[in-house]
């Protein structure tokens, strides 16, 4: 709820693990701290100022680091903003703040979460556990390397992981893999799909790093016109996504604002032209700012989106009154927009920007209720069966997956969830329904034995 609180929860966590050498906390919100700003490094540096101290902000697209990581990392006054990032700078003295958004904050990020083996055993074992109980028969990592691929090539060999697997490449190690002739797919195991390619266009609106076609409701700290960026520009999108399109892999990116949307349907349009194919289903993700026009280029172009449609629940009323204003924000995660026009999409929750809660992820669409208990743009919202589908055989069809998953078919694997209610019930609370039992296989993984 504050600073104060922050630091305390990070020194209590640098206590409990004297062993460890980064100190590492995840989801502080700017916005919602009583001081409306994000932590610095003098507030980390009263953590420790032995240890790499890091706050990872809840978008999961900036982190604030202590002096000490700073200094790691070479990161003085004088260290330019990487392409695609910021290096935030005290404007009265120069010196950088601790904040580091987007490509800033990646190569100290990776290094903070390289768990130990014995630790990756135990997040795996955690993350099954919570899943299954969850009702998800088939999992996704949505930004893999080659290392955290292979762990989970293993893991599901072995049956750590006993549920299915749909893993995207980041797009530095596909472009690594395409250049020295190799191909992902020897990455796979009979239960890891190794699918679309992964590409990171902006970044989060609640970070004020997402891309916009016109500049943010509430400014904040940002200069008069400021609309966020682009993570790529958009000359190497394009030359990357046709590149990865023409090798025969599908292609997603990561698109919040409508502005970095526009730049990969660009992108996309030039690999069609470049290599034409049908039914590639490259996938816009998040497709917040999605734009009428914009929907219908991606049904004329074959191009599928997944909405964050929880992000109307957890940040809706801070897209209406501070990020986007009320009528943009009314209509972010047009899913109704888009069944309009036959246009086919998923939904997802994007652990851990929000917890994994299945019936969340089920609800939001329906409902569009913020967390203040408003309801943000009625006329987006689906009904019951069309959110379910967004979750099973539509999820299915998006990873070209659906003659095997999405729905309870002879010859299709036998994996399904057993609920208390039916959720097409309209006396049913969507968010009140429990999960019995949780079967990928035919087998049972949820309850435990």
């Amino acid at each position: 709820h504050d600073v104060e609180e922050a630091v305390a929860a990070l020194t209590k966590a640098a206590e409990a693990q004297p062993d460890s050498e980064w100190v590492i906390g995840f989801g502080y919100d700017d916005t919602m701290l009583k001081e409306k700003r994000h932590l610095t490094r003098d507030d980390l540096d009263r953590v420790s100022t032995s240890r790499p101290v890091l706050a990872s902000h809840i978008s999961a697209h900036m982190v604030v680091a202590n002096s000490v990581a700073l200094e790691r990392y070479g990161i003085t006054a004088d260290t330019p903003d990487p392409e695609g990032g910021e290096i935030r700078k005290d404007p009265d003295t120069g010196e950088p703040t601790g904040l580091l958004l987007e490509t800033a904050s990646r190569p100290m990020m990776l290094e903070a979460i390289r768990f130990a083996p014995l630790d990756q055993l135990a997040v795996v074992r955690k993350a099954v556990t919570t899943y299954a109980a969850q009702g998800f028969t088939t999992v996704q990592n949505g930004l893999a390397d080659r290392e955290q691929l292979g762990g989970l090539g293993l893991a599901s060999k072995v049956g750590l992981i006993p549920l299915r697997i749909v893993a995207w490449p980041a797009d530095e190690l596909a472009l690594e893999v395409i250049d020295a002739g190799g191909t992902l797919h020897e990455l796979e195991t009979p239960r890891m799909h190794v699918t679309a390619v992964k590409f990171v266009g902006d970044g989060s609106i609640q970070g004020y790093t997402g891309y916009l076609r016109e500049p943010y409701h509430d400014l904040g700290e940002h200069p008069d016109g400021y609309r966020g960026y682009p993570n790529i520009d958009a000359a190497t999108l394009t030359k990357q996504v046709t590149k990865v399109h023409c090798a025969g892999y599908p292609v997603a990116v990561h698109g919040n604002g409508d502005a970095a949307i526009d730049q990969f349907l660009d992108a996309w349009e030039n690999a069609l032209g470049a290599c034409p194919r049908t039914d590639a289903r490259p996938i816009v993700v998040h497709a917040q700012m999605a734009q009428e026009d914009q929907l219908d280029r991606m049904l004329e172009l074959g191009v599928t989106p997944t909405f964050f449609s929880a992000h109307v629940y957890y940040w809706g009323d801070r897209h209406r009154d501070v990020f986007l204003g009320p009528e943009r924000a009314a209509r972010i995660s047009p899913a109704a927009s888009a069944i309009e026009r036959g246009l086919r999409f998923t939904t997802h929750l994007d652990t851990p920007v929000v917890p994994i809660d299945s019936r969340i992820q089920l609800w939001a669409p329906v409902a569009r209720e913020t967390s203040g208990g408003d309801v943000l743009g009625p006329e987006q919202r689906l009904t019951r069966e069309q959110s379910l589908r967004a979750m099973t055989i539509d999820a299915a069809w998006q990873s070209h997956l659906e003659h095997e998953l999405g729905s309870i078919e002879v010859g299709k694997l036998a994996d399904f969830v057993v609920l208390s209610d039916n959720p097409l019930e309209e006396s049913v609370d969507l968010r009140s329904i429990e999960i019995e039992r949780t079967v990928v296989g035919g087998v049972t993984v949820y309850p435990p034995d």
